[in-house]
């Protein structure tokens, strides 16, 4: 059965006869090849486990037959035979994990070797291709939107990362370590996965023939396409991996399980990072710039429910921001995001918990009415953990920082515990003083911090402003960023009186 799937749906030609099908599409053909970049990522990781499978398979069939061969009639002492054979059993199945631990290192460093090579190879022989007189106008100038930043990935892998895996082989849960020391230089794969939709354009419109050419005088049966889709390939492979290297971690090796984990985490930042790059792109009518607004840390689809109105909406979590868009589909089926609203972090507060589902949660504002709450359903209980987790660090970092300045500025105006040490008992200094203090209570407050007091305790939603604490008690788990600093009104958000008007009656949400 291993074999049939591994030699037919799940066999090379059949997927490069699928793609070749792909590249045939015509215009609009980059958001098939998208398609296809995901789809061939995944057919790699299914080919893998069916070959692991097969493997285990043929495996479990010869411990079978040396079983039966070397089973004994219990006579005399047929007992302490089988009591012998089972100590036996257990000391071969107590070495099975190092054996296989190591079988994953040697994996993970010959795949390294060959990837690295790969690499080179396009650097050898495709880069000087684009420096001959008779490249396609199309194609001039275009070096780094074809190849992408896949000369800084060749020089990361070749001089820093396949050295120390060939460190670590008689030491393979060194490997974690490896991944943490150089997780800023991994954020070259989500960058080449934004560009990869490109590439693929100008290879599939303007490139195929001119590169066919040095293909067929190489007599290299992969093409182009197939080499420039190897970095996608690995970062999936390093997740696979990584993953088979955590379930051979024994319980009592606590460290190396929480760096191999750190590690995963790593990789699997960098492949939905590179996911969101593309999907930032596909951001359409936006009045917000989203380079000021901080990484983008989350994109997922919900079911808003606002004043009794719901809609879907695919919403966008950046560290300064979180926006509301629509999802619209293209002529040629890529998803683009229509942009409808959008929120500062530091001016919105998070309910974990909404309702009995365990799929909900909610985000208000403080001086605004308690109709005005969002309630967002996710898909899934793993998506909505995850949004709470990360909206919860957002607002406790923000209300942090808000406090420190606050303080800062408290200093500055000579109103916090700072001591007056030019006090003289005097009169004068008194009135001086108080002439001061009158100024500073009537100029305006400086824009770094909200123009409403902390020590307010009026609202119109009735939340007040409490301290952290006080938003972290209850039934619902409340957190907000503008529990430690004053309330700014959004730039660019809707106020209240626009919430149910946009063209007319017709609420902007749910449009």
């Amino acid at each position: 059965m291993y074999e049939e799937r591994l030699g037919g749906e799940f066999s090379t030609p059949h997927l490069q006869a699928v793609k070749a099908k792909a590249c045939a599409v015509g215009s609009g053909a980059s958001g098939v090849m998208r398609v296809w970049n995901a789809a061939w990522v995944q057919c790699q990781q299914i080919r893998q486990r069916l070959e692991e499978m097969r493997k285990g398979k043929k495996g479990a069939d010869k411990n079978q037959i040396m079983q039966s061969t070397s089973a004994k009639p219990q006579g005399e002492h047929g007992g302490v035979e089988m009591e012998e054979n089972k100590s036996e059993v257990g000391e071969a199945e107590s070495s099975v994990t190092p054996q296989k631990l190591q079988k994953i290192m040697e994996e993970l460093l010959s795949t390294e070797r060959e990837y690295v090579k790969a690499l080179g190879y396009v650097r050898e022989h495709y880069f000087p291709e684009l420096e001959r007189n008779d490249v396609p106008q199309d194609l001039r100038g275009q070096r780094g939107s074809i190849f992408g930043n896949l000369e800084k990935l060749h020089d990361f892998h070749r001089h820093h990362f396949l050295n120390e895996l060939e460190g670590c082989v008689n030491e393979p849960f060194r490997v974690g370590r490896c991944f943490l020391r150089h997780r800023e230089s991994f954020a070259l794969y989500a960058l080449y996965s934004k560009n990869k939709p490109q590439s693929d354009s100008l290879l599939i419109n303007h490139g195929q023939a001119f590169f066919k050419q040095k293909q067929l005088k190489l007599g290299d049966k992969m093409d182009l396409w197939s080499y420039l889709l190897k970095p996608v390939q690995r970062i999936s492979k390093y997740s696979l991996l990584l993953q088979d290297m955590m379930r051979e971690c024994g319980p009592g090796q606590i460290r190396e399980i929480t760096e191999v984990k750190a590690a995963l985490e790593v990789i699997h930042f960098q492949l939905r990072h590179g996911n969101n790059l593309l999907a930032m792109d596909a951001i359409h009518h936006c009045d917000v710039n989203l380079k000021e607004q901080g990484q983008l840390i989350r994109q997922d689809e919900f079911l808003v429910t606002l004043r009794k109105k719901k809609c879907f909406r695919h919403i966008f979590l950046f560290q300064e921001l979180i926006l509301f868009s629509k999802t619209k589909k293209t002529d040629v089926g890529n998803d683009t995001y229509i942009y409808k609203q959008s929120f500062k972090t530091s001016d919105v507060g998070l309910t974990q918990n909404s309702g009995d589902s365990g799929l909900c949660f909610e985000i208000w504002f403080r001086k605004r009415k308690s109709q005005d709450t969002y309630t967002l359903q996710a898909v899934s209980r793993e998506v909505k953990e995850a949004w709470t987790k990360d909206l919860e660090r957002i607002l406790w970092e923000q209300a942090i920082h808000n406090r420190e300045v606050r303080m800062q500025e408290r200093v500055f105006l000579g109103i916090g515990n700072k001591p007056f040490m030019d006090i003289q008992p005097s009169e004068a200094a008194i009135n001086d003083r108080a002439i001061n203090y009158v100024l500073i209570g009537r100029g305006g407050r400086p824009k770094s911090v909200g123009s409403g007091s902390t020590s307010s305790s009026s609202s119109s939603s009735g939340r007040g402003s409490l301290s952290p604490v006080g938003y972290l008690c209850g039934p619902k788990r409340r957190v907000s960023a503008g529990v430690l600093g004053g309330y700014v009104s959004p730039s660019g958000a809707l106020e209240e009186d626009d919430l149910d008007h946009e063209s007319g009656s017709q609420n902007l949400l749910c449009k």
